[in-house]
């Protein structure tokens, strides 16, 4: 029994003594210098498991974080993505940083890339297949997913051009990944989109032909793209067919997001009835956050096209009487204004308007926007003292982007002037 026991120490001493040299071999004749089938399988094991995870994993939850904590501008066209209001200063910008995702696929691109050509195989030199694959300047069978983290990261990091660079390099360098080439391709043009480069863009979009959406990534990511850059070319007529299938494809807070969108478009294109129905989804939504489903109910009151308003007065009315919306008070008026207005009764429409001024606590972009209604109306009745001040206070709060800024500012620019006219006609009156 001794001598058994002795033997097994024996053996296990052997085994350690051996066993960092057996792990240096297996190591070495897998480093990423050496090109063969062990090594590559050994390579995109290591990148997958050992580095890419990770990365990948902060990059799903930081993305999933920044969409779901994005407080939206409701008064403006919202962006398709949070990402897209790195593009404006003006608007509320998105939080999350991805430099962990992008110092992980950096690790792996920098430890495991196999760059070295394999040993030529005799009798293949006719192959056309064969010829190709030694073109090739990655024989890592997984890095290419390494290099999409960090473009991707990099544009949701708000760093468009990095990201267009890094995006362009695998288009060129992965061609025999088609799928992966054409996915790069869509990115690129989104890059380009978001730093204004509507032209390069376009010139992507359309050389991507439906036989290349080979994967249900591609069938989404192509239509979101296509809105995206009609949205910022100023096509919103052409951007809500692509947007309606980015939507139908999205899930969570983005689809209510693109939801809401769809219907900010509609209205823009004097689609009330459309508007309105999109809306809605948006208000009855159980996942929706409330701030999101109570500014849905509002843009509600401005496409409001039924015949009889009282119900939904009635409804607005009932939001005052909830603690929750005290601070929305100039909302609810505001709206209540517009169900009004929609009527001709511009009685009830100033009445409304004034309290949703009075009513604001904020002193933001909802009271602005009650203002320049109001001061509208007093406008068309020649009343220049009252609207003035109105537009005064209202224009410097509105965002450069909207459609009317222009218009607006230049009528308060030519209220300071009649302003003081007519404060003199109606004292001369009296």
């Amino acid at each position: 029994m001794s001598q058994i026991n002795s033997r097994i120490i024996s053996y296990l001493k052997v085994i350690a003594i051996a066993l960092p040299l057996i792990l240096t071999v297996a190591v070495t004749s897998c480093s990423p210098k050496k090109n063969n089938a062990a090594t590559r399988n050994y390579q995109a094991f290591i990148t997958r498991y050992n580095i890419y995870f990770n990365g990948d994993e902060h990059y799903k939850q930081t993305l999933k974080q920044m969409e779901d904590t994005y407080e939206d501008d409701f008064s403006r066209l919202i962006p398709l993505h949070p990402i897209d209001a790195k593009s404006d200063p003006t608007s509320p910008q998105p939080a999350g940083s991805f430099d962990r995702s992008i110092e992980k696929a950096q690790k792996a691109i920098q430890l495991r890339s196999i760059k070295k050509k394999p040993r030529r195989k005799a009798g293949k030199g006719n192959d056309p297949e064969y010829k190709e694959w030694l073109k090739r300047e990655e024989y890592n069978p997984f890095l290419h997913n390494a290099w999409m983290m960090q473009a991707r990261s990099q544009y949701m990091n708000g760093d468009f051009l990095a990201a267009a660079t890094t995006f362009h390099y695998i288009q060129n360098h992965f061609k025999w990944l088609p799928a992966t080439s054409t996915e790069a391709a869509l990115w690129m043009a989104r890059c380009y989109v978001s730093l204004g480069w509507n032209f390069e863009a376009q010139t992507i979009l359309r050389r991507i032909t439906p036989e290349q959406l080979t994967n249900s990534t591609l069938k989404e990511l192509y239509p979101t793209v296509l809105a995206d850059y009609y949205i910022h070319a100023g096509e919103f007529d052409k951007a809500i067919q692509p947007l309606i299938q980015a939507r139908d494809k999205a899930s969570g807070t983005q689809k209510t997001r693109l939801t809401f969108l769809l219907g900010q478009i509609y209205a823009r294109q004097g689609k009330k009835t459309e508007a309105y129905k999109e809306f809605e989804k948006v208000a009855k939504s159980h996942s929706a956050p409330y701030r999101t489903k109570f500014n849905a109910r509002i843009k509600q009151s401005e496409v409001y096209s039924g015949k009889n308003i009282e119900p939904e007065v009635k409804s607005l009315r009932s939001m005052l009487h909830y603690s929750r919306n005290k601070e929305f008070a100039d909302q609810i008026y505001y709206a209540i204004g517009n169900l009004y207005l929609s009527r001709q009764d511009t009685v009830k429409a100033i009445e409304n308007y004034s309290k949703a001024i009075k009513q604001s606590t904020r002193n933001g972009i909802d009271k602005a926007l009650a203002q320049i209604m109001l001061g509208g109306l007093y406008f068309d009745q020649r009343d220049y003292d009252l609207a003035q001040p109105l537009y005064s206070e209202a224009v410097p709060q509105l965002p450069a982007s909207r459609p009317d800024f222009n218009d607006l500012k230049r009528r308060s620019d030519v209220l300071d002037e009649l302003a003081v006219y007519s404060q003199n006609v109606k004292l001369q009156d009296s």
